[in-house]
């Protein structure tokens, strides 16, 4: 009998940097970065829904033949999420068009996105390690401070008199 194992998400190498770095730019650069804002803050307008859709569906591209691995891609972005928000429209466009391929890619990469989420939990960088937890502090965690020290009180007879 076989065990369930996780599926493979690739491994993220620093050859993706580039790539990903890239993908950021295009995110936070003009005329995407105002759409991509509004689907942070879940506010989008009318014309931001084609214009993410089909840059998403561009990025699943990459990632579903493996140009990127899904680790990197998902492990930064919601695109679960992201296709969760744009459904709808996409929905209705491949209705209104008959193009029942419309955002195909980013539909795949939306479930193993959905996937990727619900096998790892959160991260929690500066909160409680579970217990048991002995990893030294690395690049980007802190070690935990100290408490201040508490004023001990002095006694009557401690007290200098002048």
């Amino acid at each position: 009998m076989q065990g369930h194992t996780a599926p493979g998400f690739g491994r993220v190498a620093p050859e993706h940097a580039d790539s990903f770095l890239r993908i950021m730019s295009i995110l936070h650069s003009e005329p995407v970065a105002p759409a991509y804002g509004r689907l942070l803050k879940k506010s989008l307008q009318p014309d931001d829904y084609v214009l993410l859709a089909h840059l998403f569906e561009e990025i699943s591209v990459l990632v579903l033949h493996h140009l990127i691995p899904e680790a990197l891609l998902f492990d930064a972005f919601a695109f679960d999420l992201y296709w969760d928000e744009l459904r709808e429209d996409i929905l209705g466009l491949r209705r209104q068009t008959g193009n029942e391929k419309f955002c195909e890619n980013f539909e795949l990469a939306a479930d193993r996105a959905r996937d990727y989420r619900n096998d790892r939990p959160p991260k929690r960088r500066w909160g409680h390690e579970p217990e048991g937890r002995s990893d030294p502090p690395g690049p980007g965690r802190r070690p935990p401070r100290p408490a201040p020290p508490s004023p001990v009180p002095e006694s009557p007879a401690m007290r200098r008199r002048t």
